[in-house]
């Protein structure tokens, strides 16, 4: 079989523009998890903090856990880490309350204050912490008060719903 220079040299040309092509759109990165098709590799990409969160044991987990005022945070939830009523998050001190799921495992908001800020389940059985910084990256002398109280199941009529999210 005969084939022309010419020709491995249009294949290796075509290769070196695909790798190239390859490295110019994943900045070099070819690393990261994919989770529900979200990346889940704790990044600040422009102005959004992206983090994941999952649950261990019967707290929940940032990774990053500290984010600056004033830029928008991206929680990516990992759903297969999130048993029952994990699923149903509270952030009070910027009135966030979702239940996420596999289609829909993103919570967004922009801290607008520094300290130290609480995330439950509605129930309260599931709790954590994460930081907001003020803009020059000093550390808030806030911390919110856990609330200590867990959730009742039944109250307020309709159950509730631990474990069927």
């Amino acid at each position: 079989m005969i084939v022309k220079k010419s020709s491995l040299y249009l294949v290796g040309i075509v290769l070196l523009v695909v790798i190239a092509g390859f490295f110019f759109f994943s900045n070099g990165s070819v690393t990261g998890n994919v989770i529900n098709g979200v990346s889940a590799q704790a990044t600040n990409s422009g102005d959004v903090q992206v983090a994941r969160l999952s649950v261990s044991g019967g707290t929940y987990v940032m990774s990053p856990s500290t984010f600056k005022v004033g830029q928008k945070v991206r929680l990516e939830a990992d759903i297969p880490q999130m048993p029952g009523c994990s699923k149903s998050i509270i952030i009070s001190a910027f009135n966030i309350r979702k239940i996420v799921s596999s289609s829909d495992n993103v919570i967004e908001f922009t801290p607008d204050k520094a300290g130290t800020f609480n995330i439950a389940c509605s129930m309260n059985m599931y709790k954590g912490t994460f930081s907001v910084v003020d803009g020059t990256g000093k550390a808030g002398n806030y911390v919110e008060q856990a609330n200590t109280q867990a959730g009742s199941c039944g109250s307020g009529g309709g159950g509730c719903g631990c474990g069927g999210f």
